[in-house]
């Protein structure tokens, strides 16, 4: 009857039951206490009092002949002359009394008691005069006569009293008769209040019985299913089985209800899963140089979503800033290191690459100027060894001036390798920037882990506050139910003391499951302060990584100008060689002195271009040396004036160089 239906109809069927068969003990029990009523009603109303009235008729009876009796024995002397009258409204009270009970028999319509009770008046009433005639004739003839009348009195008296005795038997015993009808009238009423009473717990023990097998099996079938669910959340099986659904009650609704989250959450952790899968795909490629990749996966956690265009935007940011493959960075920084100034960094706009390939560009063009000037050196000194004994007068002056040209090319050289040990730290700071990649990496799988096991927890916490809800629910239904029950039904109750029993058992599991949320609250929390100091510690990996290229930035800046200097400063030393060369035209007195300093440029000269071809670079094969026209002197001796203003220019192409070592200096110590 009811395999099928819901526990709410089970309650409605079962209530409807108990209460018509509480409608039907109502009914018959008015309709009992009615009849008892009536019959109480009938022995108050009609029974009793006509006893009383007979009782009190029978008092005045005795009382008239009481007082008779007494005046004929005080023969109404004085003090004692009273008892006609008392006498007289003993009787007057009597007839009053039987004109009381007659119109109440006529109202029952009962004429044959009517007519006995006015025989009783007319004899009551014959009774008084015989009476009252009698005391007269004691008071008047004396005993003797008295006693006559006396004898006339006796023979009414006693008519009066049986008659009066009768009717007072018959109404006592008709009080009995009503008395233990309604007495067996009221133990019946008891017997059928007991049997419906039963009858009522009895249908309430089957009720309930159904209710709780019911509840029992909805529940451990409930639990299985959360057990199975929670298993999965907790990653200790692969796959989820639905709850039983398929009963018409609430724990089937309520099993629909998770059924659906169930789905939805099972969604939600395979988008999740393929999210983490794609993120650990792009991060291995990020391992390998590939940064211009993005994670394409999509997913409902809001949270994991926007980690996700987190994630996308900072390496979208790296390929911007640095380059869409660490790879080609690498490549070009050793080739850079083995002084291969040949290659370059292709299809790739990141600002670090193009500021490589700006700075690759810059020293290309430094080594060619290197190698041209060089070049130049070369062909000079051999034309100036070749005119040297022309120029002996101004060999002097001559050796002095490239003394100062030594120096200034030597500075040259020193700031050349000062350039290549500032392309080794750029290098250094290229590899710390590659580190803090590699940290921000792995602080973003960190910071990822937290937050799966963050959301993980937090759907614990909900699932758990349903579960709560629901058993403290239906254990407030059945604990008011036992209470009622146990409590009207004394000792017939004690089953109902079991059911508060398993209520406290489900009120103990609610606290349990109470206990775990807290737990899982706590520990959530935990999470959730990991997960920040985390993302704290990506911050400042990024924030170094960020210094690092502004350094690096600066660094290429500073290269720049300091090449740009360099090559006013050896400009300004060919100006000075020009200087020379017209100098050892006009002086040939000095040709001894100028083959030394001849010999010594062509010296330094082979090392310029010794060291320009220990480097590779763009155009290397193809350098020739400058065309340098010599100007004739019209005046074969140098002046005090000339040397001065030869000197001069020396000193200032040698300040300028200095200036520029000072700026590398400042340069390699950033």
């Amino acid at each position: 009857m009811f395999k099928n239906s819901s526990l709410k109809t089970i309650l409605l069927m079962g209530g409807f039951i108990i209460s018509l068969i509480a409608v039907v003990n109502i009914v018959v029990n008015s309709i009992q206490l009615k009849d008892i009523e009536n019959k109480v009603i009938e022995k108050e109303r009609e029974i009793l009092p006509h006893v009383f009235s007979f009782l009190n008729l029978q008092r005045d009876v005795i009382q008239v002949q009481q007082w008779f009796t007494d005046v004929s024995a005080t023969r109404a002397a004085e003090g004692f002359d009273d008892g006609f009258g008392i006498a007289k409204e003993y009787f007057v009270s009597g007839n009053k009394i039987l004109d009381h009970v007659i119109t109440e028999h006529e109202r029952y319509n009962e004429p044959e008691m009517v007519q006995e009770l006015e025989e009783f008046k007319k004899d009551f009433a014959s009774f008084y005069n015989i009476g009252l005639k009698m005391a007269n004739t004691y008071v008047k003839d004396g005993p003797t006569e008295g006693n006559k009348m006396m004898l006339e009195l006796d023979p009414f008296a006693e008519k009066l009293t049986i008659k009066l005795d009768k009717w007072i038997k018959e109404h006592i015993e008709e009080n009995n008769l009503r008395a233990n009808e309604i007495d067996k009238q009221i133990a019946s009423a008891e017997t059928s209040q007991i049997v419906l009473g039963l009858i009522l717990i009895v249908m309430a023990c089957i009720i309930f019985f159904i209710i709780i097998k019911r509840i029992v099996s909805s529940l451990d079938n409930f639990q299985e299913g959360l057990l199975n669910f929670f298993s999965y959340l907790n990653k200790e099986v692969a796959t989820v089985e639905k709850l039983d659904d398929s009963r018409n009650d609430e724990f089937g609704k309520m099993s629909n209800v998770i059924n659906k989250n169930i789905e939805h959450t099972k969604n939600l952790i395979e988008q999740d899963i393929a999210l983490i899968e794609d993120v650990k795909n792009i991060v291995n490629k990020v391992n390998q140089g590939q940064i211009e990749n993005t994670v394409n996966a999509k997913t409902e956690n809001e949270n994991l979503e926007e980690l996700k265009n987190l994630f996308n935007e900072m390496l979208k940011t790296m390929s911007n800033k640095i380059c869409s493959d660490m790879t080609k960075l690498d490549d070009a920084l050793k080739s850079y290191q083995s002084l291969n100034f040949n290659h370059r960094i292709e299809n790739d706009n990141g600002d670090i690459s193009l500021g490589i390939n700006s700075l690759a560009n810059i020293i290309n063009e430094i080594l060619v100027e290197n190698k041209s000037n060089g070049l130049t050196l070369q062909n000079s000194s051999n034309t100036l060894m070749s005119n040297v004994e022309t120029l002996s007068t101004s060999s002097t002056q001559a050796a002095a001036s490239l003394e100062e040209t030594a120096a200034a090319l030597e500075e040259v050289t020193s700031q050349m390798e000062g350039n290549t040990n500032s392309i080794i730290k750029m290098s250094g700071y290229a590899n710390d920037l590659n580190l803090s990649a590699s940290q921000g990496q792995e602080l973003a799988n960190k910071t990822t882990l937290s937050m799966d096991e963050i959301n993980t927890q937090v759907n614990s916490i909900s699932d758990a506050i349903s579960v709560i809800d629901q058993i403290a629910f239906q254990t407030n239904i059945l604990s008011l139910n036992a209470a009622v029950e146990a409590a009207t039904a004394g000792e017939a109750g004690k089953g109902f003391a079991v059911v508060a029993a398993e209520v406290r058992n489900l009120a103990s599991r609610s606290a349990e499951a109470a206990k775990e949320i807290k737990n899982l609250v706590e520990s959530a929390t935990s999470k959730a302060n990991d997960g920040k100091n985390i993302a704290d510690e990506m911050i400042k990996g990024y924030s170094e990584l960020s210094n690092n290229i502004s350094n690096t930035s600066d660094l290429i800046s500073d290269i720049e100008k300091s090449s740009k200097e360099q090559q006013l400063g050896i400009e300004q030393i060919n100006s000075s060689i020009s200087a020379l060369d017209t100098q050892t035209q006009k002086n040939a007195e000095v040709a001894s002195q100028t083959r030394s300093i001849a010999q010594s440029t062509l010296t330094i000269a082979n090392k310029v271009v010794q060291n320009a071809n220990d480097k590779e670079f763009i155009g290397k094969d193809k350098v020739e040396a400058k065309i340098v026209e010599l100007v004739k002197l019209e005046e074969p001796l140098v002046t005090n004036k000339q040397e001065k203003t030869s000197n001069t220019k020396l000193n200032d192409v040698k300040n300028k160089v200095v200036q520029s070592n000072d700026s590398s200096d400042d340069w390699e110590s950033f």
